[in-house]
């Protein structure tokens, strides 16, 4: 698919459908890894997990938990 370069703010960027979003399993303000490489451009979905320590993922889980 062609998309076209726009300004956002003081920088440019490329806007990704919310189907395409999907797609990938993530959504704004996510994480993600960008990596040029001859002269080709790759974004990639970062775990937003990963790094994290033990308490936090655990802080993660309880609030997340299904009280019955």
């Amino acid at each position: 698919m062609r998309k076209k370069i726009v300004t956002i703010g003081n920088s440019a960027g490329v806007t990704i459908s919310p189907a395409d979003l999907q797609e990938l399993g993530i959504g704004v303000g996510d994480p993600v890894e960008v990596t040029v490489r001859g002269g080709v451009l790759e974004l990639r979905a970062v775990n937003k997990y990963e790094g994290m320590n033990l308490d936090e993922l655990s802080a993660i889980l309880d609030k997340r938990r299904i009280r019955r």
